[in-house]
C-alpha cells in the first residue's frame, strides 16, 4: 500500500503536468504566477477560507496565517486540482454509493458522525450558527440541512435531527456527498472529508463561545 506522502507527490506531479488554464477553468480557483520570490501557486476556495497550493514545494498553507493545512486535506485539494474533470455537482449520494463504500461506515461514524452528534445533537442553534459561519447553505430536506462547498465544485450535504427530551428521541445525522465525488474520491477520502467538515464546524463552535 503506497503511503500519504507518495500518493500527493504522484498527484503533484500529474498536477504539474496539466495546462494551467485547464486547472483554472475545471476547477473554478486561481491561478498566482511566480513573484516575490514564490513560485507559482493556486488559491482555492476551502469551506468560507481559502488555501494556497505551492506548485514547487507541494506546501499547502493558509494564505493569511500561512500555517500548514491538515495533511488529508492537502491530498484532498492536490486531487481535485489533479484530477477533477469539470462539469456542475448533481445530485446526493451516500457513502454506500462509492467503490467498498459499505466498509467505511464503520469509519464515517468514529470520524464524523460521533464527534457531531456529541456536539450539536442538543444544540440546533448552534449547529445553524456553526453552518452559516462556514457559508453552509441552507436546504429544505429533512432535519436541519446545510450544504458545504468543501472545494468549488466538490460539496457536501449534512442533515441533523436533535434530540426531543419530550419524545425522548435521541439525536442523529446523515451525510451525503455531491456526485461529483465520485468523479475522484474514494470511500476513504470521502470519510476524510466529512470529518474535516466537522472539525471545522466544532472549531466555529468553540471560537463563537469564548469571551469577546
Amino acid at each position: 500500500m503506497e503511503r500519504r506522502g507518495d500518493v500527493v507527490e504522484s498527484l503533484l506531479e500529474e498536477l504539474r503536468r496539466r495546462k494551467t488554464e485547464q486547472v483554472v477553468k475545471l476547477c473554478h480557483i486561481v491561478y498566482l504566477p511566480p513573484k516575490d520570490g514564490k513560485g507559482p501557486r493556486y488559491l482555492v476556495n476551502v469551506l468560507n477560507g481559502s488555501y494556497v497550493l505551492n506548485l514547487e514545494t507541494g506546501a499547502v498553507t493558509d494564505p493569511v496565517t500561512h500555517k500548514s493545512s491538515p495533511p488529508r486535506l492537502a491530498a484532498l485539494l492536490v486531487k481535485y486540482l489533479a484530477r477533477y474533470p469539470g462539469g456542475k455537482p448533481a445530485g446526493w449520494v451516500q457513502l454506500e454509493r462509492f467503490p467498498g463504500g459499505q466498509m467505511f461506515l464503520g469509519e464515517l461514524s468514529k470520524r464524523a458522525f460521533r464527534p457531531l452528534i456529541e456536539t450539536f445533537g442538543g444544540d440546533p442553534e448552534g449547529f445553524d450558527a456553526s453552518s452559516r459561519g462556514l457559508d453552509g447553505e441552507k436546504e429544505k430536506l429533512g432535519g436541519l440541512s446545510y450544504s458545504f462547498s468543501l472545494f468549488p465544485m466538490i460539496r457536501i450535504l449534512l442533515q441533523l435531527w436533535t434530540s426531543d427530551d419530550r419524545t425522548y428521541r435521541p439525536p442523529t445525522a446523515n451525510f451525503m456527498f455531491s456526485t461529483s465525488f465520485l468523479e475522484i474520491y474514494t470511500a476513504q477520502e470521502a470519510v476524510d472529508s466529512a470529518e474535516f467538515l466537522v472539525s471545522e464546524l466544532i472549531r466555529v463552535k468553540k471560537r463563537g463561545s469564548k469571551p469577546g
